[in-house]
């Protein structure tokens, strides 16, 4: 199984997403949108990731040894495109052309959450699944 974080639109309490098959979780709210982890087939993925109301990120795997490494790599122009977009049209500073998913994740917390404890302590928790295993 693959994952993906996206920001997504949001009605009702629920991710607009169609009958697009996906399990997911909400991370958190924020008004008419909310940030997901999504679990599926990479075609899975794909096809939500394809939705005008899904902003996602890289798909991300466990290979057994290194969970989600590919949140170190640095954002495809594409997925930085949409991403921009987006936050442009809702007044906030846009993701520069060299960081990584994982620098993302953590901008988009820290520039849409509103409350007032540590956005980072808050990030690094999402974050955590991120290990790589001792061997």
């Amino acid at each position: 199984m693959a994952h993906m974080i996206a920001v997504v639109d949001m009605q009702n309490g629920l991710p607009v997403i169609g009958a697009t098959p996906a399990n997911y979780a909400l991370i958190w709210q924020a008004g008419n949108f909310g940030m997901y982890l999504f679990g599926g087939t990479a075609a899975q993925l794909t096809a939500l990731n394809a939705l005008a109301t899904v902003r996602g990120l890289v798909g991300m795997t466990d290979n057994g040894v290194v969970k989600w490494g590919e949140l170190d790599n640095v954002i495809t122009s594409a997925h930085r495109t949409k991403l921009n977009t987006w936050l442009t049209a809702r007044g906030y500073p846009t993701i520069p052309v060299d960081w990584s998913y994982r620098q993302v994740v953590r901008a988009l917390i820290r520039r849409l959450r509103s409350f007032g404890e540590d956005t980072d302590e808050f990030a690094d928790g999402i974050l955590m699944g991120t290990w790589v295993k001792d061997v």
